[in-house]
């Protein structure tokens, strides 16, 4: 048979339409009790979903929307919070209402419920402005709506305000504590889809959503692979050998987005507009070409290898027991670098292990991406972080975030935000006084994350602000205190503390421009 042109696509760069891309179905989503997706939200369940970035979860849920659209009685609500971290508490809900209002009313009205009008009425006079009316809506809607069952899944959900992620999870919390035991409830099922598990959030020591199922989106299986490049077949008349997609699947352990960049790299450039069988060859020929290829994919995954050099150096080198408390495993874990085999932490796929097998030697590369820098302070010394960030500032014009918490207020005691802060540095700056070592929050919470990130290369400077027994705390000791002669600046004039100042900036500058060629 002659080859003829393809019809659809292989996707690398996100959601699948199945009219434009080929598509697979995922198999065995399902929580820890082997419920599917359409059993948990038929059961009324709340569950986080993990999935790391570019694993095809939001084709999922829109494939999942489709299939719950055949009931009329659900409601299917899809939202997400990227790129909403800036946002203040009033433009944070007027984006819920926006969302979540259009699409309740265009399919309460697709399903010709009786109550739309009633809704409608409601909806116009009902805005969304902090958590206790975003709680209040569905109070309401509990009784206007009959036999309406709201099903939300919140894609990004990493991406919620840190002011706000406590009140809004706390909220989806009360509502399910509320009508868990009703047979009719408006909000039914509710999904939050992270590349972190949600339930290991907490707040003033309890987590808020421990309520929840936990489900992962898995790889791709073998049979998938082979389905999903048997359709680019029956379309080109091109076919693959059953070796050539067992290496495909053996290499990439399933990962989609390789998958879909393998085969795409195959029939475009290895056997281009041909009938020719893709052999192991071929494939061997594929992967040598993609190790090489300098894509967003690669460039993502390199930045968070490089935040955790040291622990994925010893995962790529040598057997390591996986231990899902270690912070640096879990942020490698959950960013689909390493997995779980045989109660080992191995490198997800020989793809990943190849491409970065040089991490040791090599340099970050990765001069153009936005680096961190995480300040951590006493509440007590707020004038000082004042005077620090506004010299710090001119590193902004260098790609670079000055971070620093200055939302939660003092002594309470909620911390995801600020490990992930702590996670995400490149370099973290102390501010040292006595108020520093007797906080609870910074010992216990802060100081933790800081000494096992700084185990994976990140530098850590502490500058001393105010006089006090530094000398007397080892882990102080025994890192380089600013400014070099150890006199706090509160015992500097002014002059003398514009100089240091300059002198420390100057220093943070020279770090990065050596360390990631910025």
């Amino acid at each position: 048979m002659n080859y003829q042109p393809p019809k659809r696509r292989f996707e690398c760069t996100g959601f699948v339409n199945p009219e434009d891309a080929y598509y697979v179905p995922f198999e065995n989503v399902t929580n820890t009790n082997n419920d599917n997706m359409k059993t948990m939200v038929d059961k009324g369940r709340y569950f986080s979903i993990f999935a790391p970035r570019q694993s095809g979860k939001t084709t999922f849920f829109k494939r999942f929307s489709g299939e719950l659209e055949e009931n009329p009685d659900y409601i299917f609500i899809l939202m997400s919070f990227e790129n909403c971290g800036d946002f203040s508490r009033q433009n944070f809900y007027n984006y819920i209402q926006n969302k979540l209002y259009n699409q309740l009313l265009n399919r309460l009205e697709s399903v010709r419920c009786k109550q739309f009008e009633a809704v409608k009425k409601n909806l116009l006079i009902h805005e969304l402005k902090d958590s206790f009316t975003f709680y209040m809506l569905f109070d309401k809607l509990n009784r206007v709506i009959k036999q309406k069952k709201i099903v939300i899944f919140i894609d990004e959900f990493d991406g919620i305000p840190l002011h706000e992620i406590k009140n809004f999870l706390l909220t989806i919390r009360n509502l399910y504590q509320e009508y868990k035991d009703k047979a009719v409830k408006t909000l039914y099922s509710v999904g939050l889809v992270g590349i972190r598990n949600i339930t290991q959030l907490t707040v003033d020591g309890i987590s808020p959503f421990n309520i929840a199922d936990h489900v992962k989106i898995p790889p791709f299986t073998l049979k998938n692979v082979m389905d999903l490049y048997h359709q680019y077949t029956c379309e080109t008349n091109q076919p693959f050998s059953e070796d050539a997609v067992q290496l495909i699947h053996d290499q990439t352990q399933g990962q989609p987005w390789l998958v879909n960049h393998l085969a795409t790299i195959l029939t475009r450039k290895i056997k281009p507009e041909t009938t020719d069988i893709i052999t192991v060859d071929d494939v061997i020929k594929a992967i040598h070409l993609l190790l090489k290829d300098n894509n967003d994919h690669f460039r993502n995954l390199k930045s968070k290898v490089f935040q955790y050099k040291e622990t994925f150096k010893k995962i790529l080198n040598n057997p390591v027991i996986y231990n899902p408390d270690d912070d640096a495993q879990s942020w490698l874990y959950q960013y689909g670098l390493i997995t779980e085999k045989d109660d080992y932490a191995v490198v997800t796929n020989p793809v990943y292990s190849k491409r970065f097998a040089s991490i040791e030697t090599e340099n970050s590369d990765i001069s153009d991406e936005k680096k961190t820098i995480f300040i951590s302070y006493s509440h007590e010394d707020k004038q000082w972080l004042d005077i620090i960030e506004s010299h710090l500032s001119v590193l902004k014009h260098e790609n670079i975030d000055i971070w620093f918490d200055d939302q939660i207020q003092a002594g309470e005691q909620w911390s995801p935000a600020i490990i992930d802060a702590i996670q995400s540095a490149h370099l973290t700056i102390c501010l040292i006084s006595k108020s520093y070592p007797s906080s609870d929050f910074i010992r216990n919470t802060e100081l933790p994350a800081i000494k096992a990130k700084q185990k994976e290369g990140m530098l850590v400077c502490p500058l001393l602000i105010k006089n006090c027994s530094w000398k007397v705390v080892q882990w102080l000791k025994n890192i380089q205190m600013f400014p070099n002669d150890a006199i706090p600046l509160k015992d500097m004039n002014e002059k003398e503390q514009e100089n240091a100042l300059i002198r420390f900036v100057d220093h943070i500058s020279e770090f990065f421009e050596t360390e990631y060629n910025a």
